[in-house]
């Protein structure tokens, strides 16, 4: 075998140690299977343009509950947890050091020798949403898959527990093809964006704004004839949702102008709509304050960078 496992004092070095490679949770995005970041958001932490992401509850809460997914996937399938393999530890592999993971757990293979080769791979999720196991979100399949073929392990599996109620475990086994896929494209990112001096390309809007939260002034472009239709589209998708709109609008005055100064509107015993007044709110009268208090008003006004505003022309 081509791996080696390193554990570590504490969680803060395992930390350290996980910065040296590709991992199993990033490797989803440079696919651009992962919905939550893009590969250019990636690469600016890899580079240390931005720091790293900073532990919130719900990343705390399910680093809490991985034992509680073991639990339950032992329970279903008979299987024996490796009490260790919740310690934070690195599998690397030697052949490429970057190939690092950090599987939840690990688990003895049934009716097989105990040792190195016959342990399975086993990747804990909690979620508020819901989970269908013929249609797994493809950065989860991913992280199993980098993390068996980097571990060169040959079964693993992925098991979730959703809203604290439902649990659901798939049985996978290694797939080559896929992971030799992967390993290409994650190759192509280190040696080009981590190594090199590429940076990848804008794939969401939040990337343009990160790296262009104020317009060039007076900078124009030329659009393809393919840009020019998403434009035009946008245009008639534009006048539907307005005429969508003005209807909903219309059918709204209708039963306002009947319910005059009712707060509720009924049929039947079921209630149809209400139209209640809110609470009086407060609010800081600034050019008040400003006309009486000049100076005070000057001292504590600040001048921040403006939004970037869309306008479509027609």
């Amino acid at each position: 075998m081509s791996v080696q496992i390193i554990r570590y004092k504490d969680r803060a070095e395992w930390l350290e140690g996980r910065k040296g490679g590709i991992g199993s949770s990033e490797v989803g995005t440079i696919l651009g299977a992962n919905p939550w970041e893009t590969p250019y958001q990636l690469w600016r932490r890899k580079k240390g343009i931005d720091p790293p992401k900073e532990e919130n509850f719900y990343m705390k809460a399910g680093h809490y509950l991985e034992d509680a997914v073991a639990r339950f996937y032992a329970d279903s399938t008979g299987v024996e947890i490796i009490k260790r393999s919740a310690e934070d530890f690195l599998i690397v592999n030697s052949l490429r050091e970057y190939l690092r993971v950090s599987p939840d757990r690990t688990f003895w293979l049934p009716n097989m020798t105990r040792n190195e080769a016959n342990k399975g791979i086993l990747e804990c999720k909690t979620t508020q949403l819901p989970v269908d196991a013929d249609s797994i979100p493809q950065h989860w399949y991913c992280q199993l898959q980098w993390q068996l073929g980097t571990a060169e392990k040959d079964t693993g599996a992925l098991a979730w527990l959703t809203q604290g109620r439902d649990f659901g475990f798939v049985n996978y086994d290694f797939d080559s093809d896929f992971f030799k896929f992967m390993l290409e494209e994650v190759d192509k990112f280190w040696t080009d964006y981590i190594i090199g001096d590429a940076v990848p390309e804008n794939m969401s809007v939040e990337d343009v704004m990160i790296r262009a939260p104020r317009s060039a002034k007076g900078k124009s472009i030329e659009a393809t004839e393919e840009i020019s239709t998403v434009a035009a589209q946008l245009v008639e998708a534009k006048a539907a949702e307005k005429a969508a709109k003005d209807a909903s609008s219309e059918l709204a005055d209708k039963l306002k102008l009947f319910m005059g100064d009712a707060e509720v509107l009924t049929y039947k015993g079921q209630t149809l709509a209400t139209w209640k007044s809110n609470k009086d709110k407060t609010f800081f009268d600034l050019d008040g304050f400003a006309a009486k208090h000049p100076k005070m008003a000057e001292e504590f006004t600040k001048t921040g960078p403006g939004d970037r505003r869309f306008l479509l022309k027609n």
